[in-house]
């Protein structure tokens, strides 16, 4: 095998492995940022876990608040970029869902 050929495999392999991983990084993007859409105020907590749920590359975390509870949002495919909180009230509503 010639340098020339080692070369522009290693090129082709380098190329294919970045165009994969940007559309990782995408795909993980608009299932962060378009569940997150989803989540208006008064929506349930067990209506926000089932659509959370059918995420394939999202994953979350409820943590318990002084006034209600909080779902964390993000995925590790776009590095945490991309960040989606969900705060609830103490019925199990949401009050609020905003990216950062």
């Amino acid at each position: 095998m010639t340098k020339y050929l080692r070369l522009m495999m290693a090129s082709l392999i380098l190329m294919a492995t970045a165009v994969t991983a940007t559309i990782y990084w995408n795909e993980a993007r608009k299932e962060v940022v378009f569940l997150c859409g989803n989540f208006a105020k008064g929506v349930s907590f067990k209506s926000v876990q089932r659509q959370l749920d059918t995420g394939n590359l999202l994953r979350y975390r409820t943590e318990k608040s002084p006034s209600g509870s909080r779902i964390t949002v993000n995925s590790l495919y776009s590095l945490n970029y991309y960040t989606c909180s969900i705060e609830f009230d103490l019925k199990g509503e949401v009050l609020d869902a905003h990216l950062e």
